[in-house]
């Protein structure tokens, strides 16, 4: 039963992407939404970005050029 509540509320086959356009705040969603308001600033100007299970992303953050994000896909090694 817990696990059917859990697959009714996440579904980690279909995670998003979130980045407040506001603050520059990022995180994983897996949590089934249609729209997302900042914990940080509170702005509802959130934008969440499908990944797939073989996407990847790293940010980093720098006063003079702003936010960089780069998105990339993981490389898995077939196990013989």
């Amino acid at each position: 039963m817990y696990e059917l509540i859990l697959n009714e509320i996440y579904d980690y086959q279909k995670r998003m992407f979130a980045l407040c356009e506001s603050c520059y705040w990022t995180a994983t969603i897996f949590i089934k939404i249609k729209s997302y308001q900042c914990p940080i600033c509170l702005s509802k100007d959130v934008a969440l970005m499908p990944l797939n299970l073989d996407e990847k992303y790293e940010f980093d953050f720098d006063q003079k050029r702003g936010l960089e994000i780069k998105f990339s896909t993981v490389k898995r090694e077939i196990c013989k």
